[in-house]
């Protein structure tokens, strides 16, 4: 568990970093920056997220055939994931608009929503490589080879947040660009790890072993497998990520400062989020593995493993949250203001930070479960539950909550909490009821 689970919590949380780093370079750039950059960031995110959310998938295909001992089947279901960016890619551009006409609708104000707008549109350009990256680094990942995926990341990562700082402060000769300068940053980057897990992919040593160059092509088995379960697999993603895409426009309907500590105690919530993500793709890839092997008892074995790794992680830093709430969100005041000035969203904020110590605990629950279900592809439930708990706990009642109870932020944030202790708890009991044995997915398409 450790040995696949370590370079892929190291590789998000060098994501975590550079998520960190940005948003405290546009918050001492200015306080509309940073305001404007999540709603724009987490807009582009979302519609990316179901795309991305599929092509992850042949991590846990990838998985199975690996533990089935069909070596040339996971260079062949890697192609297929190729083959599905590719038909994402214009996909993902025709999408812009509609991402734009949503922060329109957000009505965030004349400030933020022309920032919040490039910035969007900049990133979704060059979300295209999302879903590339998604099936290229799955080759490694699904072997459990995770250490590959840790360095492609942490490589483009490390570039990110270095041209982050040239670009948004005009340095080097560079123009100052703001909020512009963070969305090239992220789009002109992500292509480096495209190449890094390319090269490698189709180096002699893997063309060797797996056949990883003369594997190109159409395979009609693998095809109708990454989408019969990745299709439900990117639709739970995206649901998920939609509603609370959702949740934070709304918030911005309150006023810049609420969105403003929003903002911010989503930054320092990802450093307790991004890391269980890396967890979720290592557990999809053990429970991948030892499905594929036909052993479902250390499947079961792995899963427990992984979810004491991750309490233990998630537990110390929902203490901090908990303990010392505003030491994390001065880290975010801008430079042209003062601690008094800034203080209305320390006060905001550590009461928001507190409540996320609280559903963090249950989030990781969901996180690794949702990822072993994925993993022996369980991906129907799961995207059924989330349209059930998302859409019909979570959104329709926050929606009532903000714009016609108008309870405010400290409700909101609540809510939110709700949603996720109940999400953590669905997907524990579905695992423990032991369906996700009976569905033998490689066996099933085998015939």
């Amino acid at each position: 568990m450790l040995r696949v689970a370590v370079p892929l919590v190291l590789s998000t949380a060098s994501l975590t970093m550079m998520l960190f780093v940005d948003r405290m370079f546009l918050s001492w750039h200015s306080q509309s920056a940073v305001a404007a950059s999540t709603p724009g960031g987490i807009t582009y995110f979302t519609i990316c997220s179901f795309f991305l959310g599929t092509a992850q998938y042949v991590n846990s295909i990838v998985a199975q055939h690996h533990g089935a001992g069909d070596k040339t089947a996971c260079a062949r279901a890697v192609w297929q994931g190729v083959l599905f960016s590719l038909i994402s890619a214009p996909l993902i551009l025709a999408m812009i608009p509609l991402g734009r006409a949503a922060l329109d609708w957000s009505a965030h104000g004349p400030e933020l929503i022309p920032l919040e707008k490039q910035f969007f549109s900049i990133l979704m350009a060059g979300g295209m490589l999302l879903p590339l990256n998604a099936a290229l680094s799955s080759f490694f990942s699904g072997r459990g080879r995770t250490k590959v995926v840790m360095w492609g990341n942490i490589i483009g990562n490390a570039a990110n947040a270095i041209l982050d700082y040239i670009l948004i402060f005009g340095k080097f000769g560079f123009p100052e660009l703001g909020i512009m300068g963070a969305g090239l940053a992220t789009a002109i980057t992500g292509a480096v790890p495209t190449i890094y897990w390319t090269v490698l992919f189709l180096s002699p040593r893997f063309q060797r072993e797996y056949k990883t160059r003369s594997t190109f092509g159409f395979d009609k088995r693998l095809f109708a497998m990454l989408l019969r379960y990745g299709l439900p697999s990117g639709t739970q993603f995206f649901l998920d990520v939609a509603s609370f895409t959702f949740f934070v426009l709304l918030i911005g309907r309150l006023g810049e400062v609420s969105l403003a500590a929003t903002n911010i105690v989503l930054s320092i919530e990802a450093l307790s989020f991004l890391p269980m993500v890396g967890m979720s793709i290592a557990i999809s890839t053990i429970v991948g593995e030892y499905v594929g092997r036909g052993d479902h008892s250390l499947a079961e074995k792995s899963v427990r493993s992984a979810l004491v790794l991750a309490l233990v992680y998630t537990t110390v830093l929902a203490i901090l949250y908990f303990v010392v709430p505003g030491f994390f969100i001065a880290m975010f005041r801008p430079a042209q203001e003062t601690t008094a000035e800034f203080q209305v969203i320390i006060t905001s904020g550590s009461v928001l930070l507190r409540l996320v110590a609280v559903y963090t605990l249950f989030d990781t629950m969901f996180i690794i479960y949702s990822g072993a279900l994925k993993g022996a592809g369980d991906t129907r439930f799961a995207m059924w539950a989330q349209i059930a708990i998302a859409w019909g706990l979570f959104v329709p009642p926050l929606y009532f909550i903000t714009e016609h109870f108008h309870f405010g932020l400290v409700a909101a944030w609540s809510w939110a909490v709700l949603y996720v202790i109940v999400l953590g708890l669905v997907f524990f009991l579905r695992f423990r009821s032991g369906h996700w044995k009976t569905i033998g997915m490689i066996h099933r398409h085998s015939t």
